[in-house]
């Protein structure tokens, strides 16, 4: 089954869950089999809700490669999405009091058997793919360190769907495995007449291009799929992306969602909504902080700071005062640590809770940071870290966040920033509209984004 066909299945699969079960309970508890417009329109909104979720997240994309405990997440994560929507619609199109079980019940066994089903796919997929069910026979071309990458990554990895039929290499073959090298490239002809290989990689050094090309039109006259493996695959990060300057193709060395304007559209439009919805629901929530700040320590309410985004701009970040009131000097190059006494009786209350990060959502409206993505930092220490850490300026090229995949594994505080920027750089080449929301649902209920909080 191919992956778009698999998506549509589990797609109009969850689609009839969904309504099987807001059917069965609906004529369960009211024994009617007629059902009201309002119903009826209600069940519109969910359909449509579930589609917009659907294909602005990961749940439809089922691969031997995903994992399930991600899966299952994943689809927890969007069916809290849906529910939220859900009784949203009820509370403000309707009377939810009144209607809360024929709202929750079949959204609970909804996502038992969404869930279900997905896990069952990915455990079958995977035990035929480690079976030999349909795994291409590839014939394998070099010896070097690029040759020697792929026949592992097949090796450890039989559900990608692929075994080695043999390799072909006339130089640096003599670190290969025993049993696989199958002589020189002038046995090339031979072996793909052979009918017995499905598929050749091209595993040779970017010096080899004219050997690359023959090989690769020998494999188009026998009707044979080919692929080449770029020798500048270490430098590629995660998902290559193709591109084109004209008519001259191009290769981003690492893939980044956001970079397409539909992604940022969608991340935009939820940083609104969802930051207009914290603001007004966290009012009163301000106004007792504002007065047991202002009552705890001398110094204004909000503490302003000059902080690096997005394409390494400046930009103000606004949180509530946690600590003593400072000279600008020493609070732009001191890192905070554990018992800082800097840290006032309710500020470390607030950093352990997150309070003090509620007024960034003013800068989530404004378009200077994000709901999700890397956190932050001070000039000084972006100077410092550039310098110590590879790849760290990398997490600038996307907004940043008041809460990010870093901070939900516990990496914050006085923690490694290595660590903390491997996660950053994964968010930036991994975004989803179901990343945003697994990241937000572990800042509150996950047990790690609370760790190091000082």
């Amino acid at each position: 089954m191919s992956r778009s066909n698999s998506s549509k299945f589990i797609f109009i699969f969850d689609l009839i869950v969904i309504y099987v079960s807001f059917a069965s309970v609906y004529f369960f508890y009211r024994g009617s089999a007629s059902i009201p417009f309002g119903a009826s329109l209600f069940m519109g909104f969910v359909g449509f809700f579930w589609f917009f979720i659907a294909i602005n997240s990961r749940i439809l994309n089922l691969s031997t490669q995903s994992g399930p405990m991600d899966v299952a997440l994943n689809t927890i994560v969007a069916y809290s999405v849906l529910s939220a929507g859900s009784i949203a619609f009820v509370a403000i199109f309707g009377n939810y009091r009144h209607n809360d079980r024929l709202v929750l019940y079949p959204l609970l066994f909804s996502v038992i058997a969404s869930t279900g089903i997905r896990l069952v796919l990915i455990l079958t997929i995977r035990h035929f793919a480690r079976s030999g069910y349909e795994q291409r026979s590839v014939l394998l071309i070099g010896g070097g360190r690029i040759a020697l990458a792929v026949l592992k990554q097949i090796a450890d990895f039989p559900e990608l769907g692929f075994r080695i039929h043999g390799v072909l290499a006339d130089n640096d073959h003599e670190s290969l495995p025993g049993g696989y090298h199958l002589g020189g490239l002038a046995r090339f002809s031979e072996i793909i007449r052979s009918n017995l290989v499905d598929e050749v990689l091209i595993a040779l050094p970017y010096s080899y291009e004219e050997t690359i090309i023959r090989l690769v039109e020998n494999c188009e006259n026998e009707g044979l799929r080919v692929r080449v493996v770029p020798d500048f695959f270490r430098i590629c990060k995660n998902r290559v992306v193709l591109d084109e300057l004209g008519n001259i193709p191009l290769i981003a060395i690492r893939s980044e969602p956001l970079s397409m304007l539909r992604n940022r559209i969608v991340k935009r439009v939820f940083d609104i909504v969802f930051s207009l919805a914290v603001l007004i629901l966290s009012s009163p929530l301000f106004l007792f902080l504002v007065v047991t700040i202002k009552l705890s320590s001398r110094g204004p309410v909000i503490f302003s700071q000059r902080r690096v985004g997005i394409n390494s701009k400046e930009f103000t970040m606004h949180k509530f005062r946690s600590m003593v009131v400072q000279r600008r000097e020493e609070s732009d190059v001191i890192w905070t640590t554990p018992d800082d006494g800097r840290v006032t009786q309710i500020g470390r209350f607030m950093r352990k809770t997150n309070l003090d990060e509620l007024p960034q959502f003013w800068n989530v409206l404004k378009g200077e940071m994000s709901v999700v993505g890397p956190r932050p930092e001070r000039q000084y220490f972006v100077g410092k870290f550039k310098e110590e850490i590879r790849n760290y300026k990398v997490r600038h090229l996307v907004k940043s966040g008041i809460t990010g995949l870093a901070q939900v594994n516990g990496w914050r505080g006085d923690t490694s920033i290595k660590k903390r920027v491997e996660f950053d750089i994964y968010y930036l080449e991994n975004w989803s509209f179901s990343l945003d929301l697994k990241i937000i649902w572990l800042t509150i209920f996950g047990g790690k984004a609370r760790r190091n909080a000082y």
